[in-house]
Formats: structure tokens, C-alpha cells, sequence
């Protein structure tokens, strides 16, 4: 199989899988108040297991472990932080056994890494020392363990960004970053994405600079994540003149209500591939995929248009 690097030099699109944290959840898998799915892998694995499967069949050429919310500094939260090395290793051994069980072609497997704190937190971000060491830790498990690539997920200031970019780059392995965005009340500009209303700690952050800070460090693609639909091109926009690599974008759909993602205002499967199919249109991007609230009706929408 070639090699992930191989892929993004070819000419077509790649192909990432849909939400996988709300895609457990839709299956009945309950979300933890701190962790949110990273339980699920110890909890209902073959919960996990199944929605790799089915995203590897609805078309998806990289899968995400399930590894969003499982740094220890996370798990720490619901007393757990002992058990972060084994649990992000059975994530990726739970995607690469979907791999086995779904795949008739190339599937990359990604690792999942954000600046996710425990839902709980007042903070927005982790920003310490054991913060950092925590990162560390799981890029080097998420390396150990067979990840094709890294995905630096919900980047959203510069310093954590810095932290979770930079224990990824030290792997080795390739690294895409995905910022999370929202649009000024004005409408006019487009900023780092805030939803913890109760820290006062951090001032709304500029998204460019954002962008001109972690790009340097090595990274191999960026884009827009973990963003409402209508928020995406306005970010895209901004990354055009700011980045000149590949570029990605997979958008949310639905809303938090933590620590539950509700669906009853999710963007219907075909409708989210005609939005992605524009934004490849217009702004040439790499790689695409979906967030929290799509599924594997979604992905399978998107392969059909992709092939077109």
C-alpha cells in the first residue's frame, strides 16, 4: 500500500470517514460527562469497531481512531489517566481491525489528537506542563501502535496548538491540522472557535494568526474542522491567503448539548455533498470528510460525488 504522502500527491481528492464520537453515540453508546466517547472503546467496542466498518464501506480512504478525548490529561478527569496507553492502543487496534474486516482497497488509519479538556472544565484549553508531557505521551502510543498519519484536531489557540502540533511532528509521521472556527458577531472576520463561555482567561484569537503561527512547525495539510457549515468558507477564505498547501475541510452538523450531540437539525447526506463539492470547487481542496452529527450516509453522498 502506498504510503499516506503518496496519496495527497496524486490528483484526487481524498476521502476522510464522518463524525466517529457522534456517530457511537447515534448507536446508543452513552457519552461521558468528562471524556465524552473516549470510554467507548472500553465500554462498547465493537460499537467502535462496526462504525469503522461502515464508514470503510460507505467509500471513507482514512478512518480516525477514536482517540479525540483520550489523552491523559483527560482521562485523569474520571480517574483513568493509568489506563491512557492501553486504551489509545485499543483504539487503533479496533480501526485496524475494521481495516481487515471492510477494506477491498487502500485505508489509511489516522490518529486523533485535540485540545479537548474534560467537558467539565472551566478552561477552554489545557495549556501546562503536564498538559504537554500528556500529548507527548499519546503521539508516541498513537505512533507505536500503527497510525498512518496524525490529525491535530479543534486547534484553537496558539499555544495549545503549538503543544499538540508539535508531539505529533515529533513522531515522524505525517500530520494534518484542523482548526475550529466561528464567525465575529459582526460577521466581518473569522476567529478561533469559543464554547467555554466560563473562561475568562483567553481573549477571542484571531484565526489567521493562528494559522501563521502552527504552519511553520511542519505541518502537512490544513483546513477547517469541528465548524458549523455556514462557517467554513468564511475560514476558508482567510486560509487561502495564508496557506498555499493542502488543504481539508470537514464540517459539523447538528449541535452540543454536552455531553450529547443532538441530530434534529443535521444537514441531510446530499445536500452536505453538494456544500463539500462547492468548497473543492472553489477552493481547491485535498481532502474532505465530516464532523460531529454526520454519519456514513453522509461519506457515502460524498464518494458518489467525488467519482463524478
Amino acid at each position: 500500500m502506498t504510503t499516506i504522502t503518496e496519496r495527497l500527491r496524486q490528483e484526487r481528492v481524498i476521502l476522510l470517514d464522518g463524525g466517529v464520537s457522534t456517530e457511537i453515540q447515534r448507536r446508543g453508546a452513552a457519552m461521558d460527562a468528562n471524556v465524552w466517547a473516549g470510554l467507548t472503546t472500553k465500554t462498547h467496542p465493537e460499537v467502535v469497531r462496526q462504525v469503522h466498518e461502515d464508514y470503510i464501506r460507505a467509500g471513507a480512504e482514512v478512518i480516525t481512531a477514536n482517540t479525540y478525548s483520550t489523552a491523559r490529561h483527560v482521562l485523569e478527569s474520571v480517574m483513568l489517566g493509568h489506563e491512557a496507553k492501553p486504551i489509545n492502543f485499543r483504539s487503533v487496534q479496533l480501526a485496524k481491525e475494521a481495516r481487515d474486516a471492510a477494506a477491498d482497497g487502500a485505508v489509511w488509519i489516522a490518529g486523533s489528537m485535540s485540545s479537548m479538556p474534560p467537558l467539565t472544565s472551566d478552561q477552554e484549553v489545557a495549556l501546562d506542563a503536564h498538559a504537554a508531557a500528556s500529548y507527548r505521551e499519546q503521539a508516541e502510543v498513537l505512533a507505536e501502535s500503527g497510525v498512518d498519519l496524525i490529525i491535530a484536531e479543534m486547534l484553537r489557540d496558539v499555544e495549545n496548538a503549538t503543544m499538540v502540533v508539535e508531539a505529533a511532528l515529533a513522531t515522524g509521521l505525517p500530520v494534518w491540522a484542523g482548526f475550529s472556527t466561528m464567525t465575529a458577531g459582526n460577521g466581518d472576520s473569522v476567529r478561533a472557535l469559543r464554547w467555554k463561555s466560563a473562561d475568562r482567561t483567553q481573549e477571542p484569537r484571531d484565526f489567521a494568526g493562528i494559522v501563521d503561527a502552527v504552519t511553520p512547525l511542519g505541518v502537512q495539510a490544513v483546513g477547517i474542522m469541528h465548524t458549523r457549515i455556514d462557517g467554513i468558507e468564511p475560514a476558508l477564505e482567510v486560509l487561502d491567503s495564508h496557506w498555499s498547501g493542502p488543504k481539508l475541510a470537514y464540517a459539523e452538523t447538528g449541535a452540543f448539548l454536552p455531553p450529547d450531540w443532538t441530530f434534529e437539525e443535521a444537514c441531510p447526506p446530499a445536500e452536505y455533498a453538494r456544500t463539500v463539492k462547492g468548497w473543492i470547487q472553489r477552493h481547491g481542496l485535498r481532502i474532505v470528510g465530516g464532523c460531529c452529527g454526520t454519519g456514513p450516509a453522509h461519506i457515502r453522498e460524498l464518494r458518489a460525488a467525488l467519482d463524478e
